[in-house]
């Protein structure tokens, strides 16, 4: 794992001057950053700890934007899409900018380091990517969890059963479904060529 993370690191910036102009980047994040947010937003009707966690019905966002295009992307529409949903829903605290950024974008980073699109052609891609993205999951409720108890928005304990039930389960059946459905009409037009 640190060595994908060096990696990821390292070949950031040449990948960047090789394949990627700047405003094909700040499209692709930015779109993906509001879809996620404002996904967020409007699918998060149920208040587990109000103020603090609600239901999110589309947490496997970032997980399917790291598997279909690339783990900068995936780690960015999780940080920044969170971040959005957060201040848009009134939800933004102390904990934010912090452990939820970084708790949310792994979501869409540990996916999109350790599965590829083409892998998710076949049943047991997809259930591979769906355990990959669980354990991304289980990251980011604990270190959610740790930012909530920081923030003093919601005890530890609490906070971390609630941000299990909110985001672990559609994180482990929304992942390999979205995939599955996006990835034929992704890849029929080109749009998974350049992962970033």
């Amino acid at each position: 794992m640190l060595k994908k993370l060096k990696y990821f690191y390292e070949h950031s910036i040449s990948m960047i001057k090789k394949k990627y102009s700047s405003s094909k980047i700040i499209t692709l994040v930015a779109t993906a950053s509001a879809i996620t947010g404002v996904g967020f937003l409007l699918t998060a009707p149920i208040p587990l700890i109000p103020g603090a966690i609600h239901w999110r019905i589309l947490a496997f966002l970032p997980c399917v934007f790291g598997i279909l295009f690339g783990s900068k992307t995936g780690f960015l529409s999780g940080a920044i899409g969170n971040t959005l949903w957060a201040i848009l829903g009134g939800y933004f605290n102390a904990a934010t900018p912090i452990f939820d950024l970084t708790g949310v974008g792994l979501t869409g980073l540990i996916p999109g380091l350790l599965v590829k699109p083409e892998s998710c052609k076949t049943p047991t891609g997809l259930v591979r990517a769906a355990m990959i993205s669980l354990l991304s999951g289980v990251i980011m409720v604990f270190i959610v969890a740790i930012g909530f108890e920081f923030a003093g928005a919601a005890p530890f304990w609490p906070a971390l059963y609630m941000l299990v039930l909110s985001d672990l389960p559609p994180i482990v059946i929304g992942t390999p479904v979205v995939v599955a459905a996006l990835l034929p009409f992704l890849e029929a037009r080109g749009f998974l060529k350049d992962r970033w």
